[in-house]
């Protein structure tokens, strides 16, 4: 996914104030409470009684000198504006004055300050500006295909699958090349296979493990087909691919 990097600061530039219900458009300017005097009249301005000014979202007196004018003359805060105004992270939910990151084709949800930006899991960084969308939240590839359910379950892998994928009848996803036979030493890949108390064999070798149970039994040797076929279920792989799932791109 390509990620677009804007410039909040620039929201407060226009000098046409809006009500908070007008969100199109230019957004108001700020401005100060107390404005320079001449030198003349700074001493018959100590004087005169200075307008209190309370803003109109929290009702707080403005004492900080920082209040912006709205439409009909009414003011707001400076923290009043930029919570109504300014678009919030979707991490930390503080206001974003500066930069902020989004995607350009709107698979990632809201916006983030840029070093709130990371994986959701491990809150790692992109340094390569690549990564993965899953429930609308960026992930690094591992922490994606954890929670897509795709990282290899052969026992030596472990890694993401991206590409063509086998799936065992159990559900589980291998990368083709290590789906294999679970008995000892066994390499064959399986794409019709026997299931025998919870071990995936090859033809090969699900009669010779039926024996070898049977004699830990102290059954006879050498069973028919139809025991075999009353004890291991055969199943058969299904193949699918799972490129271009979930990848992006910051720009």
């Amino acid at each position: 996914m390509e990620t677009l990097l804007e410039d909040t600061a620039a929201l407060g530039s226009s000098s046409t104030p809006l009500s908070p219900e007008v969100r199109a458009g230019k957004l108001p300017t700020r401005s100060h409470t107390s404005p320079t005097l001449p030198a003349g009249r700074q001493e018959k301005h100590k004087h005169r009684k200075e307008k209190r000014r309370v803003c109109t979202k929290c009702a707080m007196v403005i004492e900080d000198g920082r209040w912006i004018q709205m439409e009909g003359g009414s003011v707001l805060c400076e923290q009043c504006w930029k919570n109504m105004y300014l678009p919030k992270c979707r991490r930390c939910n503080l206001t974003i004055e500066k930069q902020a990151v989004s995607s350009s084709d709107g698979q990632l949800k809201g916006k983030y300050h840029k070093e709130c930006f990371n994986c959701h899991i491990c809150h790692k960084p992109f340094p390569d500006k690549s990564f993965y969308v899953f429930d609308g939240k960026p992930f690094c590839a591992y922490h994606y295909h954890e929670a897509n359910k795709s990282l290899c379950a052969a026992g030596s892998c472990g890694q993401p699958i991206e590409g063509p994928c086998a799936v065992s009848h159990s559900g589980r996803r291998y990368h083709p090349d290590h789906l294999l036979c679970e008995y000892a030493q066994c390499t064959e890949r399986l794409v019709d296979y026997w299931e025998l108390d919870g071990r995936m064999l090859c033809k090969r070798h699900v009669q010779q493990a039926v024996q070898e149970s049977a004699e830990e039994n102290d059954e006879l040797d050498g069973l028919p087909d139809v025991t075999l076929d009353a004890r291991a279920m055969k199943r058969t792989t299904r193949f699918i691919d799972l490129a271009g799932f979930g990848g992006s791109e910051l720009q």
